[in-house]
């Protein structure tokens, strides 16, 4: 029991110290990303370890939420990039093939809006418009 206390303690504690080291405030979109991924490591982690569910449950829940906040964190710097250029930035991962292309649409008084897209590969996974704060 002591173990896993201990455990938990620390994947807590390295999920906070890395939240801390990431530049802006975190957005509806970093929560519901980590949110879903974290959800997603938690059901895979107690199929994948048999001897104890639990252990599986949190080491996968906190990979998956912390994989889920880079991910969101690497679209809106994308999307950041994009308003402040007024040209198009694209991340592209040649391990994974995976891609996010930033594109600003309109810019009005204060803000910018930019289409985000998403993909693996040749194939567009989403597309979605955010708006980013100019000031």
């Amino acid at each position: 029991m002591v173990k896993v206390l201990s455990l938990v303690m620390a994947m807590i504690l390295s999920v906070f110290t890395f939240c801390s080291c990431v530049p802006g405030p975190a957005t509806q979109q970093h929560y519901e990303t980590s949110a879903w991924l974290g959800a997603v490591g938690a059901g895979i982690g107690a199929l994948v370890d048999k001897d104890n569910r639990w252990r599986g449950a949190v080491i996968g829940g906190t990979l998956g939420a912390l994989t889920g906040y880079g991910l969101a964190e690497i679209s809106q710097r994308a999307a950041r990039e994009a308003a402040y250029r007024h040209d198009t930035v694209t991340y592209y991962n040649r391990t994974t093939g995976e891609w996010v292309q930033s594109d600003p649409v309109y810019y009005g008084p204060d803000y910018a809006t930019v289409r985000v897209r998403t993909g693996y590969g040749q194939q567009l996974r989403q597309e979605r418009y955010e708006q980013v704060p100019l000031r």
